[in-house]
């Protein structure tokens, strides 16, 4: 039969997801590359932005006492395997000799963004600790479904997503950031993940973007 336009978009965003998956895979292996000079220096760049980002969500959790945060990384620049390489760095055991610390934020339930010109990447983790909370394939279908994003891969405590940006759709991946963000948020609260907000509260301490951890 033949296949309507939507039908046939669909399954070339799954097949890309299935490449992604496979791409972004192989990169979490830390095997061998075939990449080229100029994108393995955008893999340097997103893992050391990953890495100091680990750092900050440690220390924002040890100040305030939470489990969960929603973060972005702009390094990343809307590459889903950019942003397989910052949660990798985000997740390192912290070396305590090194002249900079970095990672360590392997304990804290987290989903990261990075929106690129073309595409929105969502990375999650969910540690074992917090599963009775908080699902990663769940939380992360949730996110996908608001900005009509394609899972990518999903587990229960690690996930990968992307959602592509659509000019004749209004559908821009600054604002889809924005709306996933929201969702993500909002999901949290819903499962009794974050403290319920007073009055006085702001939803920002709990959504860490690069200025807001950048003041820390």
């Amino acid at each position: 039969r033949d296949m309507g336009g939507a039908e046939r978009q669909q399954l070339a965003r799954q097949q890309l997801a299935r490449q992604l998956h496979v791409r972004c895979s192989f990169r979490a292996k830390k095997g061998g590359t075939m990449a080229s000079k100029a994108f393995e220096k955008q893999l340097k760049a997103a893992a050391k932005a990953g890495g100091k980002r680990g750092v900050e969500l440690e220390g924002a959790r040890d100040m305030g006492g939470l489990d969960f945060f929603c973060t972005t990384i702009e390094e990343a620049d809307g590459s889903l395997e950019l942003l397989v390489a910052a949660q990798d760095a985000m997740n390192e055991e912290p070396d305590e000799t090194a002249e900079e610390r970095r990672g360590g934020a392997a304990p804290i339930g987290k989903m990261i963004f990075s929106a690129g010109k073309d595409a929105l990447a969502i990375c999650c983790d969910v540690p074992e600790a917090q599963l009775e909370k908080v699902n990663c394939k769940d939380w992360l279908e949730a996110v996908c479904k608001a900005v009509d994003g394609t899972v990518v891969m999903a587990r229960d405590m690690r996930g990968w997503a992307i959602a592509f940006a659509d000019s004749s759709k209004n559908r821009f991946s600054i604002k889809m950031k924005d709306d996933a963000l929201a969702t993500a948020f909002g999901y949290l609260r819903e499962k009794g993940a974050i403290p319920e907000l007073d009055d006085g509260s702001d939803s920002d301490d709990f959504i860490l973007g690069d200025d807001d951890l950048g003041d820390m």
